[in-house]
């Protein structure tokens, strides 16, 4: 049973687990970001929630206390503002809006089980250290010094802050809630669903924005290239132009790619979100409904195959029965067999039985393993009754 493989994990990272309380950090998959333990300490803490609730047994209870201590304490959050998940040279130390939703999570869920009110405050008072532009819908970054950043510009990052700061219960609910459904009111302008429904990784007009005013590397060659070849006389003039349109399709050729792997991570958030706010009129709007069909598409299971951001980074096995079980109008034995399937392809693909971990097949076993994390907010009936082959 799946229930009893989650337990397996849970126990062998007990082993791993640091003195300080917090669990083993890793590098953030492909991107080779050498990361904190709040990331993978926040991700283990709602394993061993799960855990707790599958057995009763106290000393995932206790296990729960000692990470949330640890997300609380000022290893954590040095400076008392946002929480400390990267340390790369070039990169923010906060790691975009992400980490801080990632945090946003744990912090929910320790309250939840420990009854302490205190967690859910902190995750409320750095939500509201993050500045929203009411005009464009969205979060500017915080780093971890206090100093305000510009608007994250990855789609994916500004949805699970949405949706993570939604499940906050504190004393400024409400104004949580009004900025989420801010954010959703534009989603039309700043989410892209592609013809198929794969949701666009970027936020495009700010990718337009920022190639215009800050080219990648390679569009700023190209165009060095074809301004001296302009003055040189050997091109026309509109033969430069053609430089920066060439460098757009090769973005966008990446970003397509990168695309295919993060969808289900996209509707996993959406799937948090509409736990909170399934009234907002956005679920019913076609692009979307799109997006939610695109997972259950033989394209997108041929598109994953060989995608580093998608089973071997993204866990897709764990993301698509969630997604679905909230998203889509399934009977439950349709969805225990979708699932079914999903959760036996990821774990095949990554699990190594005599490791105990997720440690086959990813550039990142110890953040890939803490994020079976995602298969803790199905039903304790469905841990129980989805066998896996792996």
């Amino acid at each position: 049973m799946l229930s009893d493989l989650i337990l397996k994990m849970a126990e062998g990272i007990l082993e791993l687990q640091l003195g300080d309380g917090s669990c083993p950090a890793g590098h953030n998959g492909p991107y080779f970001d050498p990361e904190t333990p709040v990331r993978n300490s926040g991700h283990w803490l709602m394993i061993f929630a799960k855990c707790y609730e599958l057995t009763g047994n106290d000393k995932f209870k206790d296990k729960v206390r000692e990470l949330v201590e640890y997300l609380y304490s000022e290893d954590a959050r040095p400076n008392g503002y946002s929480f400390y998940h990267r340390n790369k040279q070039d990169k923010d130390k906060c790691n975009g809006l992400i980490g801080q939703a990632w945090t946003f999570e744990a912090l929910v869920e320790a309250t939840r089980i420990l009854g302490n009110n205190k967690y859910a405050l902190l995750a409320e008072e750095v939500f509201f250290q993050h500045p929203f532009n009411a005009k464009q819908c969205l979060w500017s970054r915080l780093e971890i010094d206090g100093h305000v950043l510009s608007i994250d510009a990855t789609f994916n990052h500004q949805l699970w802050f949405a949706a993570c700061a939604s499940c906050i219960k504190g004393k400024r609910n409400a104004e949580i809630r009004g900025r989420v459904k801010r954010f959703m009111d534009c989603l039309p302008q700043n989410l892209t669903i592609l013809e198929n429904g794969l949701v666009y990784h970027p936020i495009e007009w700010l990718l337009e924005e920022q190639f215009a005013y800050n080219p990648t590397p390679i569009a700023k060659l190209r165009r060095r290239i074809g301004s001296i070849l302009q003055t040189l006389r050997i091109v026309p003039r509109h033969k430069e132009a053609s430089f920066r349109e060439q460098s757009k399709k090769d973005i966008y050729k990446k970003e397509l790619y990168r695309s295919v792997g993060y969808h289900s991570f996209n509707m996993y958030a959406f799937a948090i979100l509409k736990t909170q706010a399934s009234s907002h009129p956005f679920w019913g709007s076609e692009p979307f409904k799109k997006a939610v069909d695109y997972m259950l598409t033989v394209e997108y299971r041929h598109n994953l195959t060989n995608n580093k951001y998608g089973y071997p980074y993204n866990p897709s096995g764990f993301e698509v029965p969630y997604s679905l079980s909230i998203l889509k109008d399934l009977n439950e034995k349709k969805l225990i067999e979708i699932s079914q399937w999903w959760i036996s392809e990821q774990f095949k693909m990554c699990y190594n039985e005599k490791t105990g971990m997720m440690d086959r097949n990813t550039e990142d076993a110890l953040t890939h393993t803490a994020r079976i994390y995602e298969l803790t907010r199905l039903p304790i009936d469905y841990l129980r009754n989805i066998s896996i082959r792996v």
